[in-house]
């Protein structure tokens, strides 16, 4: 609610959500305040990360081993998360142009674009630390 009332201060036309269950809420709450319409694009989800979604490190060491890191467990490659990004993106700046448009996603996906947009700037990623 905090971050719906700050935007509210500013003149915004279009919100895009990932259309996973939190970022969708988030981008309702913000909706609610600013008045403009939401749509949901399944291309700003979060990084797919195969069979280790939603377990620890310790559960995947015990199912995988220590160097669970080096097999293919069927994580989405990094590179085509960032790819999914820019693609979303150079499609808003070709279709809402001069329009402010809010992007609600997910850390992953935000670092992994960031990164390739910017590898100057973001040489490491979050997602790095927790894998």
């Amino acid at each position: 609610m905090a971050l719906a009332k700050r935007l509210s201060s500013e003149e915004w036309d279009v919100i895009f959500s990932s259309n996973l269950t939190r970022a969708r809420q988030t981008a309702e709450i913000i909706q609610q305040c600013l008045g403009v319409p939401v749509f949901n694009d399944e291309r700003i989800r979060e990084i797919n990360c195969g069979l280790i979604e939603g377990t620890t490190e310790e559960e995947r060491i015990t199912r995988w081993g220590a160097n669970w890191r080096e097999q293919n467990l069927g994580m989405e490659d990094f590179k085509m998360v960032a790819k999914r990004g820019l693609t979303f993106l150079e499609k808003l700046i070709k279709e809402y142009v001069d329009k402010r448009i809010l992007v609600i996603s997910h850390g992953a996906l935000i670092g992994l674009s960031l990164q390739h947009l910017l590898p100057q700037h973001f040489q490491k990623t979050y997602i790095e630390i927790l894998l």
